[in-house]
């Protein structure tokens, strides 16, 4: 066999072999962070949303945004309100907020009795969305955000 033939082979068989096995199968921890993309309602406002498995039994579900108004939005994922975001102004001035959903009951966190992956996620108040993204169905990235174990604001 020669190695031009031995080689493309080998390729073959990898990319055979990484297709076949899924990736989360090894991984204890993936996440996929993703930016929400700022509609133009409140120009300065941003946020992101993190997906992670924890264990093969434990998944994360987190919405933050950042500078928005003061006040209460929904966090709508597939169309259902599945919580309500609490935008506070902070003492050293920030303006933000955080909701977490878990399929562990902890405090703080709301159950995570819905799937994100391949929805519309939105932050919105009284029907005026300031906040989405269509959530990754594969792990991939959406506006900045990415996949994989690094760090960021998203980390606990």
């Amino acid at each position: 066999m020669t190695a031009r033939r031995f080689l493309s082979t080998a390729l073959g068989l990898a990319i055979l072999v990484g297709t076949a096995v899924p990736t989360t199968a090894f991984a204890k921890d993936d996440r996929t962070r993703v930016s929400l993309i700022n509609t133009g309602e409140d120009s300065n406002a941003s946020g992101k949303a993190e997906y992670r498995v924890k264990k093969r039994d434990r998944l994360r579900f987190k919405v933050e945004a950042e500078d928005l108004d003061p006040a209460n939005y929904d966090v709508v994922v597939g169309g259902i309100v599945q919580g309500v975001l609490n935008v506070q102004q902070l003492a050293d001035g920030r303006v933000e907020g955080e909701i977490e959903f878990d399929t562990k009951t902890e405090p703080g966190k709301q159950p995570l009795d819905f799937d994100p992956r391949g929805q519309l996620v939105t932050v919105e108040r009284a029907g005026v969305i300031y906040l989405q993204v269509v959530f990754p169905a594969d792990g991939g990235t959406v506006g900045g955000g990415g996949s994989g174990g690094g760090s960021g604001s998203c980390d606990d």
